[in-house]
């Protein structure tokens, strides 16, 4: 008789175990924890990401306009090295809170040759954060074809951006740092804007590699 009750009472417990729900919501929940923990996160991200390029984009924009409104920049090459650092410390004002270290910037200014608008030569440019130029004097194309005319200069303005994400930290190997780029061109003011001389730039400001 007890073998019995013993049998009835595992046969009873089985029954009341596949009819048990308690522990359903906790399972289903370890499974969907983190496929919502992720598109939380995601969502987060990109957000965060279109803020940040939009931020670059208007940077890269005032950074070309505040040039193109200058005629001259100092009569000296570390005169006009102050001026063009003073208008980056305004522009890490609009990208603020986000960094500007990942961002780098040249600023070149062009012209064209007098009889071939497709000849232009860069008459001074800047590096922001070290970022490496070309010398001046040497060759360099527009950034489209027929933006400038003849004999007349332009200021164009190369920006990248290297945009890590939060997530980065958070799953490593997931998400991976992103490269932007932007470049804005723009006619002076002025028909031109001089870098460190009192005059057109018809030769190379005395120090400068470009």
């Amino acid at each position: 008789m007890p073998r019995i009750l013993s049998t009835l009472a595992v046969k009873l417990g089985l029954q009341r175990f596949a009819r048990g729900n308690a522990g359903i919501a906790a399972v289903e929940f370890a499974y969907l924890a983190p496929l919502l923990m992720l598109i939380t996160f995601g969502t987060f991200e990109m957000t965060r990401a279109l803020i940040v390029y939009k931020r670059f984009q208007r940077a890269t924009a005032m950074v070309g306009d505040l040039v193109a409104r200058e005629q001259q920049l100092g009569s000296t090459r570390s005169q006009a090295v102050s001026a063009l650092d003073g208008i980056m410390r305004s522009m890490a004002n609009v990208m603020a809170p986000y960094s500007v270290t990942p961002l780098k910037l040249v600023i070149t200014q062009l012209r064209a040759s007098s009889s071939d608008a497709t000849q232009t030569k860069i008459e001074w440019n800047y590096g922001y954060q070290t970022t490496p130029t070309q010398s001046c004097g040497a060759q360099k194309t527009m950034p489209r074809p027929n933006m400038v005319t003849a004999g007349n200069a332009a200021i164009v303005v190369e920006a990248t951006y290297k945009y890590t994400p939060l997530l980065t930290n958070i799953i490593p190997g997931l998400v991976h740092q992103m490269s932007w780029s932007d470049t804005m061109t723009l006619a002076p003011r002025n028909g031109s804007v001089f870098y460190g001389q009192d005059s057109q730039n018809t030769t190379c400001p005395a120090g400068t590699a470009g």
